[in-house]
Order: C-alpha cells, then structure tokens, then sequence
C-alpha cells in the first residue's frame, strides 16, 4: 500500500496532488453527468488533461472514493482509494495488483526417466 497523493474538497469538487517517481501534476475531480447508475459520480482532470473517473465508495473499507487513473506513460491504467481522514486531507492510496501465481500443469512431480 503506498500513498501516492492527496485530496481535499472544495465545493462539489475534489482537489489535490498526485505523485509518483515519474508523475508529479495536480488534479481536479468534477461531478459528472451521470447517464447511469454505475457511471462514475466524477471526471479527473490533471490540468487540462483528462486523467480519469472516480465512484464514491458506499463500503465499510474506510475510503471516501474509489478511482481509477490513467496516463499514456503507464502500461495500464491504476486503481486509488481516497481515504477519510480527521483532517480533511484525504490520502490516495495505490495498492499494486497482484497476479496470482500459475498453476502447474500437474500437482504431481514429473515421472522420473
């Protein structure tokens, strides 16, 4: 788990900053329009660059947003929780997606020869 981030509310919107070894820009969350219910509840903007979407999150994990962030530069795109916090500033938190390890082809050993 890394933070990577940070956001802070300012009106219907969210504001902050996104930082990681190759990326440092600042981003802005806007409603979106909404034309279902799971369409994302905000655009993500870095600049005048469209960087993502974001859902509010309705679970008990502890985050406010979920998003999901993109850049040319990256080989896919990457998932970011916003998490609540005492003082306003919320932390966006990156967890790396693990692959799980492939299956043998077989449980058991391979026949001595």
């Amino acid at each position: 788990m890394t933070t990577i981030g940070h956001l802070r509310r300012d009106g219907a919107e969210f504001v902050g900053r996104l930082e990681t070894l190759t990326l440092a820009t600042d981003l802005r969350l806007v409603p979106a329009n909404k034309f279902s219910a799971r369409a994302p509840d905000f655009d993500i903007s870095a600049g005048t660059v469209d960087a993502g979407v974001a859902w509010r999150v309705t679970d008990t994990s502890g985050a406010v947003l979920s998003l999901k962030l993109d850049d040319p530069s990256w080989p896919e795109p990457i998932n970011v929780r916003a998490m609540a916090s005492e003082d306003g500033e919320l932390p966006l938190v990156w967890i790396r997606r693990v692959e799980a390890p492939t299956a043998l082809a077989s449980a058991s050993p391979p026949a001595p020869s």
